[in-house]
């Protein structure tokens, strides 16, 4: 799974995306939006701390978090998004002079919705304040789907997966700044995908 969404966020940055460089405007009604971010993971900050501390391999991955939206008027959007995260350790033990590797993994993949209200564009468009700075995108969301936990365990004599289902919800805030007319950056703080928090680049098509 983290091989396939790796290769998806690679893979839009290389397929000859080209910006517009014409006068930059930021949120936009009737245009689709696709955000690529890497996020702060909220899980494993304990078993990390431990698996340093008795000195095992540990290994793991910040969220990666896509949303696709579509501005449905000048200051409401919405949407699907996905995150992925995991983290673990691994290494090697003898028993009975047989080397063998042992293994912890746990991973996160959510998927779902989110509704987001754009604050500038409204304050700014919808209300006729002449705010200015139109590049700029203040905005908060509302994300709800479903989370898919895997833990995997790999010893000597056996290795065994388990899943377990959950839901989630929860709100984020963020801004974006479009340096070209359809492209941006951007940092959202909150109860997201799997993180406290993420940065990445939009892309308005």
């Amino acid at each position: 799974m983290k091989n396939i969404l790796a290769a998806v966020f690679l893979s839009v940055l290389c397929i000859g995306y080209t910006p517009n460089t014409q006068a930059q405007e930021g949120y936009e009604g009737k245009k689709l939006y696709l955000d690529l971010g890497v996020g702060l993971s909220r899980y494993g900050f304990v078993d990390n701390y431990l698996y340093n501390y008795y000195g095992y391999d540990r290994y793991s991955l910040p969220t990666l978090r896509a949303n696709l939206e579509y501005g449905f008027n000048h200051f409401i959007s919405g949407g699907l998004y996905a995150g992925y995260n995991h983290y673990g350790y691994k290494g090697t033990d003898i028993y009975n002079s047989l080397e063998y590797e042992y293994r912890n993994h746990t991973s996160y993949f959510s998927v779902g919705a989110r509704a987001t209200f754009h604050i500038w564009a409204f304050l700014n468009n919808h209300l006729d304040l002449g705010l200015g700075v139109n590049q700029l995108d203040l905005y908060a969301s509302v994300m709800t789907g479903i989370r898919v936990k895997t833990h995997t365990t790999k010893d000597l004599s056996k290795t065994s997966t388990k899943r377990t289902f959950g839901g989630h919800f929860g709100p984020t805030v963020g801004a974006k700044y479009y340096f070209v007319n359809n492209m941006a950056v951007f940092a959202e703080g909150g109860y997201g995908s799997s993180s406290f928090g993420v940065f990445g680049i939009t892309f308005k098509f």
